[in-house]
């Protein structure tokens, strides 16, 4: 049995890795102007056609890139298009993700997960959030010429990062966001340099199937689940891994199992998450020397450990 106590997921300090125990208190719900704006921010983000060009900032690193979303009758559509660097495109609809890489020539095909693939992040769940993180209004500003209130989300723990959301006044998309430490330090920010909203006058057009050479290798990843919620929970109940505790707020999202390509072994994959942080437990097979303790990358921490 895997025992995971109370810790840092994975938009949290490295300092606090190692999983402690914590006692946490729960704050009540109050609704403000604050958790309005983020709300509004999230319906927008997720149900508005639009397309835009924005910065990514990280580990001393910018990307420029290019995203186009589409929502219609048929559900959700999106692309996005790296500007610089080496030469990759992602494509999401309802059931797929799938990821081109012209230098190498592949093409990978996996399932469609919501905040996986992109640096955009949109917050769900929002009043659940207001329990475990407090929102405030920091007032107006203006990014790429476009009016914004600013929202700070703090947590109500020492377990979670921060994060500043620059929402647009008239249309309620996220313009910048920023991740912050817990010295309120920034870690990763997200800055909109143009955006176009279409409202029906003109028409968005993503192609999911894009032409592609025969000289590209296609590498599928395939999943016991496909993010049903009735496999997945069957998948957890025989599951000999279970999670006896996790921190306030944090809620089991999937349960994955994936063979491993050209072997006969699987990876078990779980994920919990508040709504805004994340973490993704990965379950498998020691072979070989394995590397234990934490490591970082950016805002993402992770710890190994070898059990039995």
């Amino acid at each position: 049995m895997l025992r995971i106590k109370t810790g840092k997921f994975q938009r949290l300090p490295k300092a606090l890795l190692p999983l402690l125990l914590t006692t946490f208190v729960s704050a009540p719900v109050v609704a403000g102007p604050a958790m309005d704006w983020v709300q509004k921010m999230s319906n927008a983000m997720r149900n508005l056609s639009y397309s835009g060009t924005f910065v990514y900032v990280h580990e001393n690193q910018i990307e420029s890139m290019q995203i186009a979303h589409l929502k219609d009758d048929s559900g959700v559509k999106e692309r996005l298009f790296s500007l610089n660097g080496e030469a990759r495109e992602i494509l999401r609809d309802n059931q797929n993700l799938i990821c081109i890489w012209p230098t190498s020539k592949k093409v990978v095909v996996d399932v469609a997960r919501q905040n996986s693939f992109s640096p955009i992040f949109i917050p769900e769940d929002i009043a659940n959030l207001e329990k475990y993180y407090e929102m405030k209004m920091l007032g107006p500003d203006r990014i790429a010429n476009v009016a914004t209130q600013v929202v700070h989300i703090i947590p109500r723990d020492k377990l979670r990062y921060g994060m500043k959301f620059w929402i647009s006044e008239q249309t309620g998309l996220m313009m910048k966001s920023s991740l912050l430490d817990e010295m309120n330090r920034e870690i990763e920010q997200v800055m909109f340099t143009s955006m176009k909203v279409f409202d029906g006058s003109e028409k968005l057009e993503i192609e999911m199937l894009p032409s592609i050479g025969d000289d590209y290798t296609l590498l599928r990843y395939n999943y016991d689940d496909v993010a049903n919620p009735e496999i997945s929970d069957s998948l957890a109940k025989n599951n000999a891994w279970q999670l006896n505790e996790t921190p306030g707020g944090f809620r089991r999202e999937s349960v994955l199992k994936r063979k491993v390509p050209g072997t006969d072994r699987y990876v078990q994959q779980m994920v919990y998450t508040d709504g805004l942080a994340s973490l993704s437990i990965f379950i498998e097979m020691q072979t070989g020397e394995t590397t234990r303790g934490s490591t970082s990358m950016g805002a993402v921490n992770a710890f190994i450990r070898v059990v039995n």
